[in-house]
């Protein structure tokens, strides 16, 4: 494998200039990603992408427990503050410890909006400025190739709209290291990198760790290995198993059999596949500014425009000759193929019934991952065959025509300012992160649970919650007698609850404030909200 796609020591470009230009691509990537979360900048904590509110709420909480881990010695693995009085387990969540236990001193400083910004500008840049790394030591002798590679892999369509609140996908920067350690694996030393770069990456997002693996070993089976590489690939692989066999074995218990722990996902999200449409269409962030209704943001993971399809299959019977492409063509085919799931629609109508991911769905690990982000495995697939195109391009006596027919191809998906808007999310954890976590809140955002042990949004209700969200929904106040005020009752013993806050914005305010009144009494007016002592 390494054969067919490394650059000989001697073809790299080395010396000051070429470190210039290596700091003046980073330094590009770094200012687009300003570019593009501007709007978030401008008022960091205030506003939230338009796209997507409640999911910042949930990182933003994520980024305070990590600073509670040092201040007041909080479990790194499970929060008491939401959902109690069950807590939350983080590992069975997207908690991102690898990111904001580092970002904690940031957070701590300057808050968790500013954080929260820092989490999705560190990821589209750093994945950037990683694969252009990878692509420049590793894969192609031409810096144009590897900064147009590391571009796409860090500001493709599904990365860019992933920043609508999604940091933990956002974040794969640790992806090509891991990509490339992998295919060359050899000694010991290699085995032993190799296991930390997974466990800090299975702190960061599991899924995205899953989905490498499986496109790592699409790949060696499209491309094949010689048996001169077998033995010292056994070698370093059984090391990294073991390194990060031992790091993560305690999280991993944790994570699949500690306190609100959980198995699969809700059966909804399994109908979640890519329309086939969408991989032709054009992103609604973007140039071209299109349409998106072919898929849910933030999860356009697609999105790339029918004249890079065309430049890519046209790149894949140029390069075709070479071994890695084939391998490289072949994942990008089984993972379009997946990313259906169980069901192919074209534009909305199904075409094709008991696609195949519907043999997957079920499995364990296959049935916590959304069929609709495998197709962000296709990104860095497509971002290195750019890479060696380029590469080849500017070999070539007419290499200039490909290098225009590759801009023209970029263009229309070239990344614009996400929208946003004014706070307006997941209000009870917001106030609570404005307090630094300083009190324990009933619910949340968070996935826990169910009566049979699967996944599920949000807590198990208790029947007040179950009365009251009724209310909130329909505006209809329900008959109170001393059955549901004993159930109150009961309830808020449950959830060692002191208050109870009607905020002045609530829907149906007036038929809650009704029913609050009879279930605990006379409530109080402070400032803009009602109040209720329920000890």
């Amino acid at each position: 494998m390494q054969d067919t796609l490394a650059v000989p020591e001697t073809e790299r470009p080395t010396g000051p200039a070429g470190r210039w230009l290596d700091a003046s691509v980073l330094l590009l990537y770094l200012a687009m990603a300003v570019w593009v979360l501007g709007p978030l900048w401008a008022a960091p904590g205030h506003v939230r992408p338009d796209a997507n509110a409640a999911d910042p709420d949930f990182f933003e909480w994520m980024l305070r427990h990590a600073v509670r881990i040092f201040t007041v010695g909080e479990h790194p693995f499970h929060t008491p503050t939401l959902n109690t009085p069950l807590g939350v387990n983080l590992l069975a969540n997207t908690g991102l410890l690898g990111l904001t236990v580092p970002l904690a001193p940031v957070t701590w400083v300057f808050g968790p909006g500013v954080g929260f910004v820092a989490l999705l500008t560190i990821g589209l840049a750093g994945t950037a400025g990683a694969w252009y790394h990878v692509l420049s030591r590793h894969v192609v002798d031409n810096r144009l190739a590897a900064a147009v590679g590391g571009g796409f892999a860090g500001f493709a369509p599904g990365l860019v709209n992933h920043a609508n609140g999604h940091p933990n996908l956002v974040a794969q920067f640790l992806i090509p290291f891991i990509v490339w350690r992998a295919l060359t694996l050899r000694t010991v030393r290699d085995g032993i990198v190799l296991g930390l770069l997974v466990t800090w990456q299975a702190f960061i997002n599991e899924e995205l760790l899953f989905l490498t693996a499986l496109a790592l070993a699409v790949f060696v089976l499209g491309h094949g290995v010689s048996r001169a590489r077998i033995r010292p690939f056994l070698t370093g692989f059984g090391v990294a198993v073991a390194t990060a066999g031992i790091l993560l074995a305690y999280p991993l218990w944790y994570q699949f059999a500690g306190p609100q722990s959980y198995h699969g996902l809700p059966d909804f999200v399994l109908t979640y596949g890519a329309d086939l449409a969408s991989y032709g269409a054009f992103p609604k962030l973007s140039l071209a500014h299109g349409a998106g209704a072919l898929s849910p943001q933030p999860e356009e993971n697609t999105f790339f425009g029918w004249p890079l399809l065309l430049l890519l299959v046209a790149a894949v019977i140029w390069l075709g000759r070479r071994a890695a492409v084939r391998g490289l063509a072949l994942v990008a085919v089984v993972f379009v193929v997946l990313s259906l799931g169980a069901t192919a629609d074209w534009r909305g109508q199904p075409v094709w019934t008991g696609a195949p991911w519907h043999l997957l769905n079920h499995l364990p690990l296959f049935d916590s991952v959304l069929p609709i982000r495998l197709g962000l495995v296709v990104v860095p697939v497509f971002a290195v065959l750019l890479a060696l195109s380029v590469a080849e391009a500017v070999r070539h006596r007419y290499g200039a025509v490909w290098l225009v027919l590759v801009a023209a191809a970029l263009l229309p998906i070239v990344p614009i300012p996400l929208p946003s808007v004014w706070f307006g999310g997941v209000t009870a954890m917001h106030w609570d992160d404005a307090t630094g976590q300083g009190y324990r809140m009933v619910g949340g955002y968070f996935l826990g649970p169910d009566a049979t042990g699967q996944g599920r949004y949000g807590t198990s209700e208790r029947p007040t919650a179950g009365l009251l969200g009724g209310v909130a929904y329909n505006g209809d106040v329900p008959p109170i007698g001393d059955a549901q005020r004993e159930q109150a009752r009961q309830d808020v013993a449950f959830w060692r609850a002191a208050i109870v806050v009607l905020a002045s914005d609530a829907p149906h305010h007036d038929a809650l404030q009704a029913t609050l009144e009879q279930l605990f009494g006379p409530g109080r007016q402070v400032d803009d909200v009602w109040l209720w002592d329920v000890r």
